[in-house]
């Protein structure tokens, strides 16, 4: 089964796809931003797809309960802008109806009402890097049948990841140095 892999959290990341359909462009990171600067975190609400199912074994594996902070990609397939910040915590779900968040207070507004499959604990700042591609290492929330259009180690540019499905990705990635 597909979400029983291991994954190398040293190299890999977790890049989440979202687009700013509730706030104005650019809002959702604002907000976030904000939260962190506040509290020292925020809750980023993962919007999965209907299809999606939520990698509960691969979250567990990179996460592993040691408060070990990886890199996060937060991928903006509006404004085909990519952040990257600090996630020490994922939350997730215990069945398919999902959860509203772990602290309200650090968590955006448009999100209290809401119930989604994971929530992402962010830290430090959120920042804009320059990247053109990422290499995929899984598509870990799809079912097992067809996911695996991209073999691992398949670099796709930003308009082919905008364009494809999953919201919820393992990859890695080389910043540019522009």
């Amino acid at each position: 089964m597909a979400n029983k892999k291991s994954v190398d959290s040293d190299r890999t990341t977790i890049l989440l796809r979202f687009r700013d359909m509730v706030t104005e462009p650019r809002g959702n990171i604002a907000e976030h931003a904000r939260l962190i600067d506040e509290y020292g975190f925020a809750w980023w609400g993962w919007w999965a797809r209907n299809q999606e199912l939520a990698p509960k074994s691969i979250l567990s594996s990179i996460f592993n309960g040691t408060g070990k902070e990886i890199d996060l990609i937060l991928f903006d397939t509006g404004l085909m802008e990519c952040y990257k910040t600090r996630c020490s915590k994922v939350v997730v779900a215990p069945g398919d109806e999902g959860i509203g968040s772990p602290d309200f207070r650090a968590t955006p507004h448009y999100y209290v009402r809401g119930r989604y499959p994971a929530w992402f604990r962010l830290h430090n700042s959120i920042a804009a890097i320059e990247c053109t591609s990422f290499k995929v290492m899984s598509r870990p929330t799809l079912p097992s049948a067809g996911s695996e259009k991209y073999k691992k180690d398949t670099t796709i540019s930003l308009d082919m990841l905008r364009d494809e499905r999953p919201t919820l990705w393992l990859v890695q990635y080389e910043q540019s140095n522009a």
